[in-house]
């Protein structure tokens, strides 16, 4: 369940950048492909994670630590921020003044 819940964060990302990309009149296929780069490279770390995951039940490798778990809750730490950063530029009354102020915070 964990990866589809990934995968679902990280296809509303792409989805929210896609919308605001033509909201904004700036869709750009050169952008658009270094954004699936990202995600590829997501993708091949959870597919890292869960290589090790996998190996620790086998070998002993020095960790016994759930990685794959971690890493996934990385990226849909990741995409909640972006998915964020997407709606407010999709519709910039949909934040209040508080979260956006922190947002900012964050950005900076």
């Amino acid at each position: 369940m964990m990866y589809a819940i990934t995968a679902g964060f990280i296809v509303l990302d792409m989805l929210t950048g896609l919308v605001k990309a033509f909201k904004e009149k700036a869709y750009c296929s050169s952008v658009m492909r270094e954004g699936l780069f990202h995600k590829c490279g997501s993708i091949l770390c959870i597919a890292f994670a869960t290589l090790v995951d996998y190996a620790q039940m086998y070998l002993e490798i020095g960790v016994s630590v759930p990685v794959t778990t971690g890493v996934c809750a990385y990226i849909v730490l990741m995409e909640i921020g972006s998915i964020i950063e997407n709606v407010c530029a999709i519709n910039p009354e949909i934040m209040p003044d508080k979260l956006k102020a922190y947002f900012k915070k964050l950005s900076n």
